[in-house]
């Protein structure tokens, strides 16, 4: 069972430092931060590559990004447990936690993770895959932007 605390800080709701140190899955949830990484990349990436298969074969550059992301995206699911078991290899549970722990905390993190689940979601229903694709390349390009300008406006670091 996935931890509501970490449901909770994900979406935004204000958490006591003492309910962040509630982590009753850590590798579950390092697995899944890990694997939204790992989809990001796989799908930025298989676009890239798929754009240049279809100009370089004179094909329709729309269809073959949309291609290649959905690759990115099959590479990146099945490539992140995997990643996060052999990263956490030899690792403590107290060290599993301690990471997991200092993720909640990243208020950086949280944003590019937050606007990861939002633009997928928002992309997979608008337009299904083509948008999901959409959704995940915007949020990979835009949301660090976002971040940045969110904290020269405000003045906010992200400790």
């Amino acid at each position: 069972r996935m931890s509501s605390y970490w449901l909770n800080n994900i979406t935004g709701v204000g958490l006591a430092d003492a309910d962040l140190e509630v982590v009753p899955n850590a590798l579950l949830e390092l697995g899944i931060h890990i694997t939204c990484k790992t989809i990001q990349a796989g799908t930025l990436l298989g676009s890239v590559i798929g754009s240049a298969v279809g100009l370089v074969k004179k094909k329709d550059v729309k269809a073959a990004l949309i291609k290649g992301g959905k690759y990115g995206i099959v590479i990146g699911a099945v490539l992140g447990p995997i990643m996060t078991v052999a990263a956490m290899r030899g690792k403590s549970g107290p060290e599993i936690v301690d990471r997991c722990f200092r993720l909640r905390h990243n208020v950086g993190q949280l944003w590019v993770d937050r606007s990861f689940f939002i633009a997928a979601t928002i992309g997979v229903m608008s337009a299904g895959s083509a948008g999901l694709i959409a959704g995940i390349n915007g949020a990979v390009v835009v949301s660090p932007l976002g971040r940045a300008a969110w904290e020269a406006i405000t003045g906010v670091d992200k400790k």
